[in-house]
């Protein structure tokens, strides 16, 4: 399961709507990335390579704008056509997955 996924079922079980529960899972987000970003940029910044900080900047700037964007036109889609398309989805990917592990143990012999 996805973080995203796990936190929008957990909201819904506790009887959140189906935008509330998607914003929340968004926002819930937010600090994680916001904590990797800075680890990352500490690490970045005592090493003794050549960072190109623009480029990093420009990066940030466009990934941040295009997830508000993403978020924002999949919020619209979950008004319109709600949850059961991402839920068989999940189903669908976990039986594939599954099938493949265990015929992968059955050819090594577990």
């Amino acid at each position: 399961t996805s973080r995203s996924g796990i936190t929008i079922t957990a909201a819904l079980l506790l009887g959140f709507s189906r935008q509330t529960a998607a914003r929340f899972s968004f926002l819930l987000s937010i600090p994680v990335i916001v904590l990797a970003t800075l680890s990352q940029t500490y690490k970045l910044f005592f090493k003794s390579v050549n960072v190109e900080w623009d480029i990093l900047a420009y990066g940030l700037v466009i990934s941040a704008v295009t997830a508000y964007i993403c978020i924002h036109y999949f919020l619209k889609l979950i008004e319109r056509i709600g949850m059961l398309p991402f839920v068989a989805y999940r189903i669908l990917l976990g039986i594939v997955m599954f099938y493949f592990i265990y015929s992968g143990a059955l050819q090594s012999g577990l």
